[in-house]
């Protein structure tokens, strides 16, 4: 989920045309056929307006590709959000997925924002590289389960990257976050009811962060739903979760 505060235009200003330009670069060992790059305007903690995306074919890393992105700002938030990920898996965009690489401008744990007034070049920025890894345990009856990277050191906020989607127990890996510290959560439903999970505490009181440098690659970030209770809910509360 990606949340910034939002303006529209003031009233009486003319839309135009703006581009954003610049270069995504990658000096990983992930390889993918297509890079995408677009242009978000967030509008909420789940809903995004895709403006504009282009796909490159980047080659083999490492790779350093040139962008330009036109949109039409009208009625757009006045700091938009530049993002990009290296197709890994062949899933396109309707796919994201914990093996593509995915970052954003200008390269660091939190978004930066660009203004739409105007256009802009020289918008240039890396993608991540630092990985995490471990497995997930469902409880009797679960049937998925999303993994959230928070930077803030509740797993309440701060949740920049696309959730990681699991339909069954196993291994699971990231190949794609930015150096910083994390906050790993993951909420499922069970038949019985809603369960949450986080890295070094299964109750989410007092979880264990994870510090990543550039290329770093943390394992045995587990994430066990078996040992923690359910919160009961009711059937409307589920069909609100999944209309």
């Amino acid at each position: 989920a990606i949340v910034l505060s939002l303006l529209l235009l003031p009233s009486g200003v003319e839309a135009e045309t703006i581009t954003y330009s610049g270069t995504v670069s990658y000096d990983g060992v992930h390889m993918g056929d297509s890079l995408y790059v677009a242009v978000i305007d967030t509008t909420g903690v789940d809903d995004v307006d895709l403006l504009a995306i282009q796909s490159y074919a980047p080659g083999a890393p490492p790779f350093s590709v040139g962008y330009s992105l036109d949109f039409d700002n009208e009625e757009v938030g006045s700091s938009l959000i530049i993002a990009s990920f290296l197709d890994v898996d062949g899933g396109g965009i309707e796919m994201l997925t914990g093996s593509d690489v995915f970052g954003w401008y200008a390269g660091t744990v939190t978004p930066t924002g660009v203004s739409s007034s105007g256009s802009q070049s020289g918008l240039d920025f890396d993608l991540p590289r630092a990985e995490i890894r471990g497995t997930v345990t469902f409880a009797p009856g679960q049937e998925w389960a999303d993994i959230e990277f928070h930077t803030d050191a509740s797993c309440l906020g701060n949740e920049f990257r696309p959730t990681l989607e699991l339909t069954s127990s196993g291994e699971y890996e990231v190949q794609g976050l930015y150096a910083g510290t994390y906050c790993v959560r993951a909420d499922g439903e069970a038949k019985q009811g809603s369960v949450e999970v986080c890295f070094g505490d299964p109750n989410c009181e007092t979880p264990t962060l994870i510090t990543l440098g550039d290329t770093d690659i943390q394992t045995g970030v587990d994430l066990d739903f078996s040992v923690v209770g359910t919160e009961k809910i009711s059937w409307g509360g589920i069909k609100n979760r999944h209309p």
